[in-house]
């Protein structure tokens, strides 16, 4: 027997609410709630031949839902070479920290479609050509693949050069700092993407925060949205990319 409008509702109320938990967690600095955040999320979208989801059982096109999107749109002719798409903070320490502000002037009105769909990163890797990651191939592989729901028994090629060949460094104030786990840091960021989505088109008397940062920050931190590069042309060996932040942005 199908079910009824009602408790899909009431379903779908428990889905955000669990993702509501995990994204507090997330900032702060139990990183491995990115695990559960992309469980969330892809009962929530993921559509199989065997299984329907439940944004879909409950909207006759869940792809047309509205939901806030950042980062720059390329444009007919540009020819990008790199894009890292993801809110972070450097510092107060030697380290890399998710930071994203919601009500950013970066951000604008999309659908779910076009979001699940857009590319967050794009990068020479050291062991082959260019490579692109959709947003949904970043949250489905932590799903699927590496714990949320799954864990498989080989390695993800696909993962591991995510992790690996990512050519973007970062410094603060002369000090080299460590790149992190940046699959983690997209998907709770789509976590909260996706809890302001189901607040604006299903629940609008939730209460959610617009900003959402681990850690403290210090008086003079540096803030970055988004990264990207546009070429006319592209050498064989794109350079490695390395972020000097010494104040906020």
């Amino acid at each position: 027997m199908a079910r009824d409008t009602a408790q899909l509702r009431t379903m779908l109320q428990e889905q955000m609410s669990l993702l509501r938990t995990s994204l507090d967690s997330f900032y702060k600095g139990n990183f491995g709630e990115s695990l559960r955040i992309a469980t969330t999320i892809r009962v929530l979208l993921h559509e199989t031949k065997r299984s329907t989801s439940l944004l879909q059982q409950l909207t006759q096109d869940p792809s047309k839902l509205q939901i806030l999107d950042s980062g720059r749109r390329s444009r007919p002719g540009d020819d990008e070479v790199f894009r890292f798409t993801l809110g972070l903070r450097l510092g107060p320490d030697a380290a890399v920290w998710p930071a994203v502000d919601l009500g950013s002037s970066h951000y604008s009105v999309s659908t779910i479609g076009t979001w699940w769909r857009r590319i967050v990163f794009k990068f020479n890797s050291a062991v082959g050509p260019q490579v692109n990651y959709r947003r949904n191939e970043v949250v489905l592989m932590l799903a699927n693949r590496e714990g949320g729901a799954h864990v498989d028994p080989n390695e993800n090629p696909d993962y591991v050069r995510l992790l690996k060949d990512l050519p973007l460094g970062f410094a603060a104030n002369g000090i080299r700092i460590q790149t992190p786990d940046l699959a983690r840091f997209v998907t709770a960021q789509a976590g909260l993407e996706m809890l302001e989505c189901l607040k604006r088109n299903f629940f609008p008397h939730v209460d959610i925060p617009l900003k959402w940062e681990c850690g403290v920050a210090p008086p003079v931190a540096g803030y970055i949205d988004e990264i990207s590069a546009v070429a006319t042309w592209v050498s064989s060996a794109f350079p490695q990319a390395e972020m000097h932040i010494t104040r906020r942005g």
